[in-house]
């Protein structure tokens, strides 16, 4: 058969098969989806996909580069172009904070199609099917290509001197009348590095605040994985509130072929059952699961410290006799009765994480954020140091989570994650040439409700959807006296703006991320962007100008330059002394990385307040595939976006009389949502599931700021 689609992503030309089996044994040994294998006999032989199931491993696309004879073939490149005609550029995936080496093919100036490129220490030459295919927003006709203004309620077209030119007066004025700190700057941790450093500096010196912050900023005690490559040398590891095949695909693949070469076990703490677990439960490795009730982490934790302990299988023995105090009232059947976990199961996790030679402790970034975080940070620092393993390392879900925060995106933090103590202040006041503010910045909850009460009159949001990703950013936002927003499309809070600015994708710009393990790493200009959009940093450059100040020497002839601005942070942040564009090179470097606290620490637990009006606990977590842009804008890839959907245990369901597919609302004390109800035993009874990103109505609009547990019922529909 010419052009078998295998998929919807992946076709097969079957008289070019030679029968070598590579993507058989691939999907078997790596990705731990046995869905290819052979069919008929002898001269009738032919690799297919299982009659009735389908081929839909989110690692499918790898088959393609395995391939010897370019049988498989990708839908999306498929007759694009000639491999001879395609200018190969390498860069770094957008998506997830593995930060993926990878080669953007060009031809006429657009992207044909993204394929891995070798690094060791990374992706060892793997790609998820995100990272492969969902790269045509690129080219999509919703994409802000030109500066809007709005005029008459409306946004409107205009030219770059009339957007910038309103901005610089807007702000001004509002600087004038009410002072620095009405203004504020919010960011993303999807922007490069050199962007970050550029707008935190363009808040500080020409708006003269430090309200500057990101969406998604990790806390202070959190610390970057372990190289990608002891992740795959582990022979156990701990999962805390983290779904590695929705957040970080190819840390999954890496896990997966841990737990199939050399049996490594898998200890999953998460109220819901993860893509891991459903595939161990099948295979049969792995370890136990730790289903714990929403808002007891730091009970489990301090668990597993007193079983530990108890039964002498600590390995660190200075300070052990203040730890035993701390967790002496966490004794199993106690904490059987606080997390619902078993007494058993937390013996077995105990027993897997001291008998192993390398133990690895990932944990997810929600889990560490919020009233609980710092003492779930203290509590798994306890354990790693019982038995003496690495410190544990935090599975960021952006691209430049690090890296934000390395540049001083955050109110609290100058570059090179220096505090703002007077002596800082004043060194870098002098090299910025500017007079810094002394005030203490505000954070993005502070300034939305700032927002809220009138207090922050205007605020400049970079690649930042608050609308969706923050509970109160829908009604701040609307209070705002003046509203920018620069980013790809016209997202939720783009359509509330009074001036939008056009930026360039990641594609059409050079710069760095900094990945989930602290390794810095190029991105190469491989595209033109349209005429009228700008890359981040240009902007910001252009702005200040406007305004009547310079950035700084990072500029040429007003233009602004990448490099340039990575020479200056080398000279300003300690960790990137070191680094340039050439030293960098292909497979980056990693930054040396301050130690974090190595002794035992209190961490008290507090339990959640309950409300019996809202019995069930919401856990949000993101799917590989949402609804959010830019993955929405790939045109082939929407249709693997799920309907969006509340996930609700058997047990649950059949006392609020809901059947699987039923139409419910999910209402907390906040706000409701209507969506659909998918009854699964991957939810552990007492909590549900709702996805972020997969509808218009925001799911962080059910909860409160600050909480650790959103409570909400469900209601059948009629």
């Amino acid at each position: 058969r010419k052009a078998h689609a295998l998929s919807p992503l992946i076709v097969k030309d079957e008289e070019r098969c030679v029968l070598c089996r590579r993507c058989v044994r691939y999907l078997e040994e790596w990705a731990d989806d046995l869905q290819l294998d052979y069919f008929e006999r002898g001269r009738l032989t032919r690799v297919d996909t299982f009659p009735g199931q389908a081929f839909d491993s989110v690692f499918s696309g790898n088959t393609i580069d395995i391939c010897p004879v370019g049988a498989l073939t990708s839908r999306v490149f498929r007759f694009q172009a000639r491999s001879w005609e395609l200018e190969k550029v390498p860069s770094i995936c957008a998506y997830c904070g593995v930060g993926c080496n990878i080669t953007l093919d060009v031809k006429t100036n657009k992207l044909r199609r993204i394929s891995p490129r070798e690094n060791p220490a990374v992706n060892d030459g793997w790609l998820c099917d995100k990272g492969r295919f969902a790269h045509q927003y690129m080219d999509s006709p919703e994409r802000v290509t030109q500066p809007l203004v709005r005029k008459d309620g409306e946004l409107r077209p205009a030219s770059w001197d009339e957007a910038l030119n309103l901005v610089s007066q807007r702000l001004g004025e509002i600087v004038q009348e009410s002072g620095p700190h009405s203004v504020g700057g919010v960011g993303s941790a999807t922007i490069t590095n050199e962007a970050a450093y550029l707008f935190q500096k363009f808040v500080r010196t020409v708006l003269g605040t430090n309200n500057v912050d990101h969406l998604g900023r990790l806390p202070d005690g959190a610390r970057p994985l372990l190289s990608m490559s002891e992740v795959r040398q582990a022979d156990a590891l701990l999962l805390l509130g983290a779904d590695t095949l929705e957040e970080a695909p190819v840390v999954e693949l890496f896990i997966r072929r841990a737990a199939n070469l050399k049996g490594t076990k898998v200890i999953v703490a998460n109220p819901r059952r993860t893509a891991l677990l459903r595939r161990f439960h099948l295979t049969g490795y792995g370890g136990p699961w730790l289903a714990y009730r929403s808002g007891t982490e730091v009970a489990l934790l301090n668990g597993l410290a007193h079983i530990i302990l108890a039964e002498d299988l600590h390995k660190e023995g200075h300070g052990v006799a203040e730890l035993k105090e701390w967790v002496k009232d966490y004794p199993p059947d106690k904490v059987e009765e606080i997390t619902a976990v078993p007494a058993e199961t937390l013996r077995e996790a105990a027993r897997v994480l001291t008998e192993a030679h390398k133990a690895i402790f990932i944990y997810g970034a929600d889990t560490v954020r919020g009233p609980n975080g710092q003492a779930c940070l203290a509590a798994l620092n306890n354990l790693v140091l019982l038995i003496g393993a690495h410190e544990p390392g935090c599975l960021a879900q952006e691209p430049n989570s690090w890296g934000v925060l390395d540049m001083g995106l955050a109110p609290h933090l100058y570059p090179g994650r220096q505090r703002l103590d007077d002596k800082v202040r004043e060194r870098l006041g002098k090299r910025w040439r500017a007079e810094l503010p002394a005030e203490a910045g505000l954070g993005l909850d502070e300034m939305l409700k700032a927002a809220l009460d009138g207090e922050l009159e205007a605020l400049y949001a970079m690649a930042a959807n608050p609308v969706m990703d923050h509970p109160i950013g829908d009604g701040a936002l609307e209070k705002l006296k003046f509203l920018v927003v620069q980013d790809l499309f016209l997202t939720e809070t783009a359509r509330l703006a009074d001036v939008v600015l056009p930026a360039a994708s990641f594609a059409e710009a050079d710069g760095t991320f900094t990945n989930m393990a602290g390794r810095v790493q190029r991105l190469h200009k491989a595209l033109r962007p349209p005429a009228e959009v700008k890359s981040h940093g240009q902007i910001i450059v252009d702005l200040a100008g406007v305004m009547g100040q310079e950035i700084g020497a990072t500029v040429a002839l007003g233009r602004y330059s990448p490099q340039a601005v990575m020479e200056e942070i080398a000279r300003v942040a300690a960790p990137y002394e070191v680094f340039n564009y050439t030293s960098l090179g292909d497979d980056g470097i990693q930054v040396a990385m301050e130690g974090g606290t190595r002794r035992f620490t209190q961490a008290d637990f507090r339990p959640p307040a309950a409300d019996a009006a809202y019995p069930l606990a919401l856990v949000t977590g993101r799917l590989l595939y949402e609804q959010g842009s830019p993955f929405a804008q790939s045109e082939i890839m929407r249709q693997f976006i799920p309907e969006p959907f509340v996930e609700i245990n058997p047990t649950d369901a059949e006392t609020l009389g809901v059947a699987d597919q039923d139409a419910v609302t999910v209402t907390s004390a906040r706000d409701s949502l209507e969506l659909k109800a998918r009854v699964s035993d991957d939810i552990r009874p007492g909590c549900v599931f709702v996805p972020l990103h997969l509808n218009e109505m925001p799911v962080v609009a059910l909860s409160e700021v600050g909480t650790a547990v959103t409570w909400v019922k469900v209601t059948k529909r009629k």
